[in-house]
């Protein structure tokens, strides 16, 4: 045998080895390359002898995982496991027990972008993460998870041994912040211990707020007719999306800030109604860009 790096043999190769002479097989001689050229000298008596297989057995060189990829997808998104029976589970999520959870599974009727994806559907609290990983070699990959909130310097283990791409985290149980996920790609399934590599993938930031605002209201006032509801709307993380008021908890009408648009974390609102108040009063209802929500009763001013 000889070896060498370039496709066709040239001066660079190696020179060729002594004969292999046991037919069991014996360690190849010629130096470690990426192509490997062997040849055969046939001698015998009588008729011409035959040369039937030869099998060189080999190792790969092992090559780093890829990570390329992190979605971090919109807080709430989840997706059901495709091709499930009798309740769905969601993709990602090691928690498939409580009636919540199956409820919303249910609720889906959205199909999620990817093939190996089910439905897609909304649960207040999960963040779905998902990835795409490379290996040149075809390994068998897992992945380990870690996160850290904006300015802290050390990573934390989200989960570890991850089989498939993707993972979703209850964020319940985390502060309302700024955060950042890693993904640690690891060929180990696949390598010895010793020879096991791994790449890996930051993601960009993104929010975890669980925390719905707070309504104050400060005045309650009849004027010409009137009356003049004055509240605060607060949030101690996401900008507030939005307020709306019903006399009846079923039909909703929107109400704008003094300023014209609802932009940050902290809003004045002023809403006139026409007459008085009846017994059942308003119920405000206010939402952040995080989904929370929430709500407030007003009843109408003591006649005096």
């Amino acid at each position: 045998t000889r070896s060498g790096n370039t496709e066709t043999p040239d001066d660079t190769w190696s020179t060729w080895s002594a004969a292999y002479t046991n037919a069991d097989g014996s360690p190849i001689t010629s130096p470690k390359s990426r192509y490997l050229q062997w040849r055969a000298v046939l001698t015998g008596k009588g008729d011409s002898p035959v040369l039937t297989s030869v099998t060189a057995a080999y190792l790969q060189r092992n090559l780093r995982p890829v990570v390329r990829s992190i979605t971090v997808h919109p807080a709430g998104i989840v997706f059901q496991k495709p091709f499930s029976t009798g309740d769905p589970d969601l993709a990602g999520f090691e928690d498939q027990s409580t009636p919540e959870r199956k409820l919303a599974a249910q609720a889906g009727a959205q199909s999620a972008g990817g093939s190996s994806l089910g439905r897609r559907t909304y649960q207040k609290g999960l963040q779905t993460l998902q990835w795409k990983a490379e290996d040149e070699n075809d390994d068998d990959l897992t992945y380990d998870v870690l996160y850290r909130r904006e300015g802290e310097t050390a990573w934390k283990t989200l989960r570890k041994g991850v089989a498939e791409s993707i993972l979703v985290w209850d964020t319940t149980t985390a502060p309302n912040g700024t955060y950042f996920v890693k993904i640690v790609a690891s060929d180990a399934p696949s390598n010895p211990l010793a020879t096991a590599l791994t790449g890996e993938l930051d993601s960009a930031a993104f929010e975890v707020d669980n925390t719905p605002p707070s309504i104050a209201v400060t005045n309650v006032r009849v004027v010409s007719g009137r009356t003049v509801i004055s509240f605060d709307v607060k949030d101690d993380h996401s900008p507030i999306r939005g307020v709306e008021y019903s006399s009846d908890g079923q039909r909703w009408r929107g109400v704008f800030p003094v300023d014209g648009i609802a932009d940050s974390r902290e809003e004045h609102y002023e809403l006139p109604i026409e007459g008085e108040l009846g017994d059942r009063g308003i119920t405000l209802r206010a939402s952040d860009a995080m989904n929370n929500v929430a709500t407030t009763h007003v009843d109408a001013p003591r006649r005096r």
